[in-house]
């Protein structure tokens, strides 16, 4: 390129050299001149190639990295969302009422059992499965009451419990209610037993209408129907399972 413009200053400079040089120097000058650029035109043409070409594949490098790099942020996110509620939990119940009055002691509806809390084939996956909780034969839109005093410390859609509402009740007890198709109370309020607190549905990772329902003692899986005739005795609860049976999906 510097070459190619001292070409043709040079040239514009003999252009404007006064006619009283000697006829055959001028020509011979002037013919040196056009005949140069071809060469030179010809020496510059494969290193501005060259360059076009190593520019078009460094800018194709970096927007196939940058793709990359978005897929891979895309996909973070997207991992994020699917192991993680959409708002926090709550973690305590700072100032939870009497003791008896907190313990989850009564049917969150009146609907019969249609799946038992344990070890039974998955609905869905087919496969044999640890069922965290107790399921409730419910027509959607059917009540659902909180079955104990507490405080909301969850109330919003999480994975394959859908809609879902976690009352922690203090003295280690937490609720769960679950595939609700709407949720009454909002996270941090207070409820008593018997409030209604929600109306079943279908939502989340659900083979029809119908409520999930678990109850959770220090965080230990405990059999929810254990509570629903002897509240005067609690320590006869035995523990079943981890919580984190629930990561097995088996909330359906």
């Amino acid at each position: 390129m510097i070459r190619t413009d001292y070409v043709r200053k040079v040239k514009n400079s003999l252009f404007s050299i006064p006619f009283s040089l000697p006829p055959v120097l001028a020509l011979l000058l002037l013919s040196l001149l056009f005949q140069s650029p071809r060469p030179l035109h010809a020496e510059e043409k494969q290193p501005v190639a060259t360059k076009t070409s190593d520019s078009s594949k460094t800018t194709e490098g970096l927007l196939a990295s940058t793709e990359q790099m978005i897929e891979h942020l895309i996909l973070q996110i997207e991992r994020q969302r699917e192991s993680t509620p959409e708002t926090e939990e709550l973690s305590d119940n700072p100032r939870p009422t009497s003791f008896f009055a907190s313990i989850p002691n009564i049917k969150p509806l009146s609907g019969s059992i249609s799946s038992k809390f344990g070890i039974r084939v998955h609905p869905i996956y087919n496969v044999p499965l640890f069922h965290s909780g107790i399921d409730f034969a419910a027509a959607e839109g059917s009540r659902v009451h909180s079955t104990g005093d507490g405080i909301v410390a969850f109330s919003g859609y999480d994975r394959g419990y859908g809609q879902k509402i976690t009352i922690n009740h203090g003295y280690g007890y937490k609720t769960i209610y679950g595939h609700l198709s709407k949720a009454l109370v909002r996270q941090g309020q207070r409820v008593k037993r018997g409030d209604i607190i929600a109306l079943s549905g279908n939502t989340g990772v659900s083979t029809g209408p119908h409520l999930h329902y678990e109850v959770r003692k220090n965080n230990l899986l405990v059999n929810p129907t254990a509570y629903f005739f002897d509240d005067a005795n609690p320590d006869k609860f035995i523990t079943t399972k981890d919580a984190s049976a629930e990561e097995s999906g088996n909330n359906s």
